[in-house]
């Protein structure tokens, strides 16, 4: 075969290779988005997360009470967990309690936490009952 007739058979052939070649949806790969932590330093912070992307708050102590998240922007994963910490004295609240949370929507809410014991038989005072985080959420 000359040359000149093999030209239209060589292109089809490589259009169909490359054709081939893409068959991806046309979406770039995404990574799934870092869990965000934060604890008890946070207190009365804010925290920025995306759309999809998870909040994990660990509070050192095992007297903490998260209160229910009521909000479109950020939901409630599975409720909160308590480890307490082996060789402490019974009462004292060594341990922690993690809540976690994923952004469903734009938009800002809050994680809110109560304890009325601060440690073996003492009440807590002043701020050191409560816990507040703003979480602000982008698209």
């Amino acid at each position: 075969m000359p040359p000149v007739r093999l030209m239209p058979v060589a292109l089809g052939l490589l259009l169909v290779l490359l054709g081939c070649a893409n068959t991806t949806s046309g979406h770039a790969a995404t990574r799934p988005l870092p869990v965000v932590q934060v604890g008890d330093h946070r207190d009365g912070g804010t925290v920025a997360l995306r759309v999809g992307q998870r909040l994990r708050v660990v509070l050192h102590s095992t007297y903490w009470d998260f209160k229910a998240v009521d909000s479109p922007v950020l939901h409630t994963v599975r409720a909160p967990t308590v480890a307490p910490k082996s060789g402490c004295v019974p009462g004292q609240g060594c341990g922690t309690v993690t809540a976690l949370y994923v952004a469903r929507a734009a938009g800002t809410a809050s994680v809110r936490a109560a304890r009325t014991s601060c440690g073996e038989a003492m009440g807590c005072t002043g701020d050191a009952g409560s816990y507040s985080l703003t979480v602000v959420v982008r698209g």
